[in-house]
């Protein structure tokens, strides 16, 4: 059975997304060199240690402040492997990835704020083609969690299991628990947890389930 393999960042970073990418961490990289230099840059000064155009700039931020907290967030992440050592159950694996990003963002919850309004705003000013990659954070922690679990569910599964546990971390989920549901930042982290490890679960009694039926076996991809 051929199936489609799942998109990983090496893919986003091919052609034109890949230097969006490219571009976007540059701006990152130097709003934070600036910052720790004790200076307190505008777009231009990030544009020029980027050595791109402020016009560059204008395309990815709304404002400086929307970048150095974007910037900030990016250094704090704490990369998957200090958070999940190898081996670890795949439900406490995410378990842990939502809790960890979901407590950097509700730690300071007005850059996220500014952060998402920002990306929202280049989002409707740019042309379909031409709108901006976001850096897809969460991703990083759920595409290693969910691809280790190609000998258990198959290309399809793993692609809806991706999309559903995107909705469980990052800016938007921690939006929508707080400025939504108008949860306290406790509960944001239990639910939040709770979801995302549930999602899994399921993902994986489905699998059971469907392979247990006489003549189906997991398709790999």
């Amino acid at each position: 059975m051929h199936t489609r393999p799942l998109t990983t960042r090496a893919s986003l970073e091919q052609g034109r997304a890949g230097q969006k990418l490219r571009t976007y961490q540059a701006l990152l990289d130097a709003a934070l060199e600036l910052t720790d230099a004790g200076q307190a840059p505008t777009l231009q000064d990030v544009a020029s240690r980027a050595e791109v155009s402020r016009a560059t700039v204008y395309r990815y931020f709304a404002s400086v402040d929307a970048l150095i907290h974007e910037a900030y967030f990016g250094r704090a992440a704490v990369p998957l492997e200090e958070l999940v050592p190898p081996g670890t159950e795949p439900v406490a694996a995410i378990g842990r990835a939502a809790e960890a990003l979901n407590r950097l963002l509700l730690d300071d919850e007005a850059g996220v704020h500014v952060v998402e309004r920002a990306f929202m705003q280049m989002w409707l000013d740019s042309i379909p083609g031409e709108r901006p990659s976001r850096v897809g954070r969460r991703m990083k922690y759920i595409d290693p969690i969910v691809d280790g679990l190609s000998d258990r569910l198959d290309a399809p599964a793993r692609r809806r299991l991706r999309t559903a546990l995107a909705l469980t971390m990052g800016t938007e989920a921690v939006l929508a628990m707080r400025d939504v549901a108008g949860a306290p930042i406790k509960e944001c982290i239990a639910a939040s947890t709770w979801a995302a490890k549930t999602l899994v679960r399921q993902a994986l009694a489905d699998a059971a389930v469907r392979s247990s039926r006489p003549g189906r076996k997991i398709p790999h991809a």
